[in-house]
């Protein structure tokens, strides 16, 4: 790959090159603080949050629209194109996404299913026992029809261009392209508004239908159960798609690191949930600061309280900077810190923070976040700090400055 004489090239692991701005140099070399994104930098999520982004989206359009949908449709670029955005941080805004798109695209036939679906399932008040009663209903009925593969095909080019479009803003920015998409009737949109309703996005677990199939379909139903204190309603398995996570940080990475800063000065700002990070992780986090751990529990509960206070959504997700700042006000005093994140709402968050506080530096790591090679491109087009191939390259990086100090 062709990278300007801007950047130190390094060739520190098999897994890939690593690059490093020669104007922070300096910088570097005072780094005494690191908060890490959760998946893609300490945990490889490479398959396990997109199946149950591609395995929410195929349920809810079977259940909504009486039709087989192959789970293949919603692949790896599709998902990341959506990442890509800087407003997609949280996967349940993804799958919302993806979702509310597709049935609008559905063939008129369907949409017609998923508007009688819709509109019986308003008179519950729980729309989450509405679908599993309907699922049930519908378990008892012949075997759904198939669409045909020309459509999908269609679907996947233009979910890839409805990406394009999208802003930082997230699922406000999907709201925004839907209402003034001028393929879409004033039924299309009418349809739109009453599952948009009925799905009650955003939300959170057992009260808002996308978080909750996911969330079922990626714990699993025992750790689901152990996690949130209910029951699961549409997966019974017990293993859930985080059984095929795996470790991506070195104990001896955090090692280095801790003689590097003099302590434990490590933090988590991430955009998933604690729960699922202390199964992977298990002893591994137990030598990060509890006070700098930021998961997406404390972000939602945030979220939720300044939402009923000031009487309309606010989101405190990436890139917005909260989980960063209240992070590193626990590893204070320091230096600088660096952040070390996968995707380009990482690389973001840290733009925004510096608007404010000039002691962040972008880490930027790209090995398991797919697709690897664009992951790499968008981040040395973006002008990262520094790129490496996974955080298990970060204290060789800081090593090596301080060294030629």
């Amino acid at each position: 790959m062709k990278v300007d004489d801007s950047y130190m090239r390094l060739d520190l692991s098999d897994l890939g090159e690593s690059y490093v701005k020669k104007s922070i140099l300096n910088q570097l070399k005072d780094v005494d603080a690191a908060i890490f994104d959760c998946d893609g930098v300490l945990i490889d999520a490479r398959k396990s949050y997109n199946l149950a982004i591609a395995k929410t989206v195929a349920y809810l359009i079977e259940s909504l629209a009486g039709v087989s949908f192959p789970e293949d449709v919603i692949s790896d670029r599709v998902i990341i194109a959506f990442k890509r955005s800087g407003g997609f941080n949280s996967d349940w805004d993804v799958a919302y996404a993806i979702l509310m798109l597709t049935l609008l695209r559905l063939p008129g036939r369907f949409r017609e299913t998923v508007k009688r679906r819709v509109a019986s399932l308003q008179r519950f008040e729980d729309p989450l026992e509405a679908l599993r009663k309907m699922r049930e209903d519908s378990a008892r009925k012949p075997v759904q029809e198939e669409i045909n593969s020309m459509f999908l095909k269609t679907l996947g080019d233009e979910l890839m261009r409805f990406a394009e479009v999208l802003h930082e803003d997230g699922i406000d920015s999907v709201d925004r392209n839907i209402r003034s998409d001028p393929k879409l009737d004033r039924d299309a949109l009418r349809l739109y508004e009453e599952t948009r309703r009925f799905l009650r996005h955003p939300g959170g677990v057992g009260e808002s239908v996308v978080p909750t199939v996911f969330e079922e379909f990626f714990r699993g139903s025992k750790l689901f159960k152990e996690s949130f204190g209910q029951e699961p309603k549409f997966n019974m398995e017990e293993n859930g798609l985080i059984d095929i996570e795996k470790v991506i940080i070195k104990p001896e990475a955090l090692d280095r690191l801790e003689a590097l800063f003099g302590g434990p000065k490590f933090g988590v700002a991430s955009g998933s949930f604690l729960k699922p990070a202390e199964y992977i992780l298990g002893s591994i986090l137990e030598r990060f600061n509890p006070e700098a751990l930021v998961f997406y529990d404390e972000v939602f509960r945030v979220e939720m309280e300044a939402s009923r206070r000031r009487g309309a959504p606010v989101s405190l997700k990436k890139p917005n900077p909260f989980s960063l700042f209240k992070s590193a006000s626990a590893l204070e005093p320091f230096r600088y810190a660096v952040y070390v994140g996968d995707s380009m709402e990482d690389a973001l968050t840290v733009e925004r923070a510096r608007e404010k506080d000039p002691r962040f530096l972008f880490v930027g790591v790209y090995h398991y976040s797919p697709p690897r090679d664009e992951t790499l491109t968008d981040f040395l087009a973006a002008r990262c700090d520094v790129v490496l191939p996974t955080v298990n390259e970060l204290p060789i990086i800081l090593e090596t400055v301080r060294r030629e100090a």
